[in-house]
């Protein structure tokens, strides 16, 4: 038994000689093959019995009738290794040490809390953040009459705010800390979802790419529900990869559950669907009912926010319906500049092919970009921080791409993506990319305030002129706020965000000796084109006695005539 080939030598068809023999000779032979091959067809998606057969391992027949059962050798020093598992597939994708796994998602976590920490409280709250800080300070019986009239779509996060700052504060610092906290999360889940479908080195890849990119630090500085999109979406994205490597009820739940979640805190990040349609009709079409079935349970909870949300409709009317100019500037600034964004496109666009990071990868990244083009085209609704989300995809996609290059290419590119990120990391920091230098208007207020001040506000002006009350309110102390001359009823009261004024505006300025204007804006006329009859009122019986313009904001004091 001991050589190496075993002369079982029993005539076809008979007993054999030695049955016990026989039962240890089969036995060697059957233990040896199935140790050698059973694992390689473990996690296949094809039939043990399509694979190559080695036929030097098989039984051979001699001239005689004899059989002859071949005992394989141990494989020589020089041979070929067969993979015990197919790369790829479910847990077989993950490779590398559990300690670099571990480091492919908590590295990025760690980079992009850094990254958006610095400069977090530089700029202050833009026209959208404070609308965030106004619904902060409301009460719950208000807090549903609001919703029912504007912002459905954003009630989860508004009481999630409302919440969070009764407990740590309505500071700009407070506002924005869960936008942080959202963008790390969704930084470590990209690490894991590029070390399930590529290695360990293509999630750390993807997820220091997504930390570094200076659009993730812009929105993780934001206190509107962008970033917990982006974080809602990666997980969707992680469960939709388990699924695909067959874990079906607890993680079809969890799946359904976070659809839900992300529509609910974002609802256009249900594109996302689509998105994830695609990718397992490509991939595993045969579970293509089991997910459909998956993906309804979570989106029929959010048939009422849609209906809801059509209704407010008026409340993106503001968007322009240009698709062209919207795709020029997609490209010009999406990632943080224009060098940027085209690096991350044209190598992402390299890393399209078969694989299932491709796969998955390219269809979040161009999906929902090109759904939402479409739609904005009939539907006032494009936004390049609606599909922010989509940022997860193109960074699987640059990561295949270097996932087929050596470690001194991989090295190579993504310090010069780094680098070129630099540029964009200091422009995001700066007031004019939350298009209104709040601080710097209400300086100029506070600087000149004398008690006895009034202010006016234009509410129909460019943007969501509405919400000038609350610079005022947010960061000016109550000694040090002119009076709101023309107030009847307060903002986010009655169920109505917007405040009502006093029409007859001659008899509310009474005699106020020093008028400030607030607009939202850039007007070289400061008092030009407000609404009512609030500019033929204030150049009849006021002068200018100054003018400043700060970014996105006008600011103008009024003199009375014939007083000092």
């Amino acid at each position: 038994m001991d050589r190496a080939w075993c002369h079982g030598r029993f005539p076809v068809g008979s007993q054999p000689r030695s049955r016990l023999g026989c039962v240890i000779v089969l036995w060697r032979v059957c233990y040896a093959h199935t140790s050698r091959h059973s694992d390689l067809f473990k996690f296949a998606d094809i039939p043990y019995a399509s694979a190559p057969v080695n036929t030097t391992s098989l039984p051979i027949a001699g001239a005689n009738g004899d059989v002859y059962i071949p005992v394989p050798r141990r494989p020589d020093a020089g041979a070929v290794a067969i993979p015990a598992q197919p790369p790829n597939s479910g847990e077989a994708a993950i490779t590398g040490s559990p300690a670099w796994r571990a480091v492919a998602w908590v590295v990025p976590a760690i980079v992009t809390m850094a990254a958006a920490s610095v400069g977090i409280t530089g700029p202050g709250l833009w026209a959208d953040e404070l609308a965030t800080w106004g619904m902060t300070g409301v009460s719950w019986p208000e807090t549903w009459r609001q919703l029912g009239g504007t912002d459905a779509t954003l009630g989860a996060y508004y009481v999630f705010m409302h919440l969070w700052c009764a407990v740590f504060g309505d500071s700009d610092l407070a506002l924005r800390v869960p936008s942080v906290l959202a963008m790390a999360g969704a930084a470590a889940v990209v690490g894991r979802i590029g070390t399930r479908l590529l290695s360990a080195r293509g999630g750390l890849v993807a997820g220091l790419l997504f930390a570094v990119l200076p659009v993730t630090a812009r929105f993780a500085q934001e206190a509107r529900p962008y970033a917990m999109a982006v974080f809602f979406a990666a997980v969707a994205t992680l469960l939709l990869v388990r699924l695909l490597d067959g874990r079906t009820f607890p993680n079809g739940l969890a799946y359904a559950l976070c659809l839900t979640v992300l529509c609910y805190v974002h609802l256009i990040g249900g594109l996302l669907v689509v998105a994830h349609g695609l990718a397992v009709w490509i991939l595993q079409r045969p579970m293509l009912w089991r997910w459909i079935r998956t993906a309804v349970l979570g989106i029929i909870p959010v048939l009422p926010l849609v209906v809801l949300g059509r209704r407010q409709s008026a409340q993106t009317s503001w968007i322009e319906k240009d698709p062209w100019g919207a795709m020029e500037h997609y490209v010009q600034s999406f990632f943080g500049s224009a060098l940027l964004t085209g690096a991350v496109l044209i190598i992402g666009l390299v890393g399209l092919g078969r694989q299932r990071a491709s796969i998955v990868g390219g269809a979040v990244a161009l999906i929902p970009t090109a759904t939402l083009l479409a739609v904005g085209t009939m539907i006032p609704l494009w936004q390049q921080r609606y599909i922010l989300f989509t940022v997860i995809g193109w960074v699987l996609l640059v990561a295949t791409a270097l996932e087929r290059r050596g470690t001194v290419v991989v090295l190579a590119v993504s310090a010069c993506l780094a680098a070129a990120a630099i540029p964009g990391q200091r422009e995001v920091r700066t007031p004019a990319e939350r298009l209104q230098d709040t601080k710097a208007a209400v300086a100029l207020i506070n600087r000149d305030f004398r008690p006895g001040d009034g202010i006016v506000y234009g509410l129909t002006d460019r943007g969501p002129g509405v919400l000038n009350r609350d610079i005022i309110a947010h960061y000016l102390p109550a000694e040090r706020r002119p009076k709101d001359l023309l107030v009847q009823r307060p903002m986010r009261t009655a169920g109505y965000m917007v405040a009502s004024e006093c029409a007859d505006v001659a008899r509310c300025l009474g005699t106020t000796r020093r008028i400030w204007v607030l607009r939202l804006g850039i007007y070289p006329d400061p008092i030009a084109e407000l609404d009512g009859t609030k500019t033929t009122v204030l150049r009849r019986d006021y002068t200018i006695a100054g003018a400043w313009q700060t970014t996105g904001l006008t600011i103008a004091l009024l003199q009375r005539n014939g007083g000092s």
